[in-house]
């Protein structure tokens, strides 16, 4: 199931709104460890880059536990899976 299907069949707009926080810090999840990979070799802005990927890493695992932490709480996750 696709992003954009996920999103329309979600009633809850709490879920909704978490889900879409989810996906954009997956994102730049992976956008800071894109380009982490191509500083490899140049160590100030690797390091600053592992700096900033870590962070963006652990944006998104909070934003997924907050989705799922929801989901639990509401059960509006029916449907979906």
């Amino acid at each position: 199931m696709s992003l954009s299907c996920i999103v329309s069949v979600m009633v809850c707009p709490t879920a909704r709104f978490l889900f879409e926080s989810y996906a954009r810090a997956a994102e730049e999840h992976f956008d800071a460890t894109d380009k982490l990979c191509n500083l490899i070799g140049q160590h100030g802005q690797f390091d600053e880059q592992t700096e900033y990927a870590e962070r963006m890493r652990q944006k998104c695992s909070a934003a997924l536990f907050a989705l799922e932490q929801h989901w639990a709480q509401h059960s509006c996750r029916e449907g979906i899976a």
